[in-house]
């Protein structure tokens, strides 16, 4: 460790216990950073084939999510179920006659008991008007997650778009640290046998610096992008995600109206908005019959404590809808009948206004992409080859260098920024259609 001291009379600051000191506490905040370095143990090449598997097979959110769709399924199942009947029995307490408890002879032989069953029957179709709204709220589980399952998929694959981003960058940048460092030393070299002047030194290095710089801020965006890939695709938090290639797809782009026609088709959060109106139809039926009251129908059968010795009847219950006859439950949901209506076209032009915005960005994106000239990215690493060499060798000056070393970063940087933009832009159109129709 070293100190710079100006004059003796800074020296008598800095006595050798003040000095050790110093030095315990660089040490032990130095052994502080190293050990609250996250380290990663695991490499993980992924590809979009083996994400995708990995996906509808490990994420949690959607196998949590699974469990929505079966309560509603057995909800449904369970509203179809008729109501139990109902089985009344008494008897005697305390025979007074007898002067025992539980005792139901009495004189004349007569046995005194009751016996009453009931059933409950819904006769303004309360019981298939519910059952009915159950299959439908099991419908909407079902579109939940299948929109769910729509956006989830969505995210992956733009953070997998987004880490290849900037793993791209990052070697790019790896590259070019590399060589610019040769610069660096090679003309330190040269200066100090005067072929050079210490500006040509100092503006390498803060090219080198800004190299540097972009370098750590993909570094951190690659960091954030796995984090959230291995929450998507569970994989533990010491796992390096890789992504080798994009895989691309070069299938022809459809006609807008055969997209539009299929996000009206296919969109699950359409069909949940369409389904909410058929849900609000059917409630409005709910309320209207729970209007009408239910019906009890029982038989009895009473012992010595009825008139008629061993009486046999038949009986019936019914409320009387003088005062509640249900009105304002019906009045909501014609109202929630409305809502639903309004909310259903507004998903309507949400989806077509998504679908248009989609196709014409990928269509722009597609001429843009397939007018770039195959051979564009080999020239760019030849003429970065030449330019590091013709320096070497004093064919060009230092600014045209550094010119050239920008010209490449930045026609690297569009290149991939290109086909990650391609790539962003087909599962854009697929997210927006509702299915993969463009593979």
């Amino acid at each position: 460790m070293l100190f710079c001291v100006k004059n003796k009379k800074e020296i008598s600051v800095y006595t050798p216990i003040r000095l050790l000191a110093i030095s315990f506490l660089f040490i032990a905040k130095s052994g502080v950073a190293q050990t609250n370095i996250p380290l990663k143990e695991d490499t993980v090449y992924l590809n979009i084939p083996a994400a995708e598997q990995r996906f509808v097979s490990m994420n949690l959110t959607l196998l949590s999510k699974q469990y929505d769709v079966k309560i509603a399924q057995s909800n449904y199942l369970q509203a179809k179920l008729w109501y139990n009947p109902n089985l009344t029995y008494g008897q005697t307490l305390y025979n007074e006659d007898s002067k025992k408890f539980f005792d139901n002879n009495y004189p004349g032989g007569e046995v005194d008991r009751t016996f009453q069953l009931q059933e409950l029957l819904t006769i303004g179709g309360r019981h298939s008007a519910t059952a009915k709204l159950a299959k439908l709220n099991a419908r909407e589980s079902e579109f939940q997650f299948e929109d769910l399952l729509r956006s989830l998929k969505y995210q992956m694959y733009t953070d997998i778009s987004d880490l290849y981003n900037n793993q791209s960058l990052v070697n790019m940048y790896s590259d070019e640290e590399e060589k610019i460092r040769h610069l660096v030393e090679s003309t330190k070299a040269e200066y100090k046998l005067g072929n050079a002047s210490g500006n040509d030194v100092i503006r390498l290095q803060a090219q080198l610096q800004d190299i540097i710089a972009q370098e750590i801020t993909s570094r951190q965006a690659i960091s954030n992008d796995e984090q959230d890939l291995g929450i998507l695709l569970v994989y533990r938090g010491n796992t390096y995600i890789v992504v080798k290639d994009l895989g691309i797809a070069n299938g022809e782009i459809p006609p807008y109206m055969a997209v539009l026609d299929s996000a009206k088709n296919n969109r699950p959060d359409l069909k949940l908005a369409y389904a909410g109106v058929q849900y609000n139809e059917q409630n409005i039926k709910l309320q209207h019959s729970t209007a009408i009251p239910d019906l009890t129908l029982g038989v009895a059968n009473i012992g010595a404590g009825s008139v008629i010795p061993n009486y046999w009847g038949i009986t019936a219950n019914i409320d009387l809808p003088v005062f509640n006859r249900n009105q304002w439950n019906s009045t909501a949901a014609k109202d929630q009948k409305k809502q639903a209506d309004l909310n259903d076209s507004l998903a309507l032009y949400s989806v077509m206004n998504q679908v248009t915005a989609a196709f014409t960005n990928l269509y722009r994106i597609n001429n843009q992409y397939t007018q770039i000239d195959s051979q564009y990215a080999n020239d760019l690493n030849e003429m970065m080859t030449n330019a590091i060499s013709n320096y070497d060798k004093r064919y060009i000056n230092l600014l045209d260098l550094l010119s050239q070393i920008s010209t490449y970063i930045d026609g690297k940087t569009n290149l991939i920024n290109m086909k990650v933009q391609y790539f962003n832009a087909i599962h854009a159109i697929n997210y927006t259609t509702g299915i993969d129709i463009i593979k």
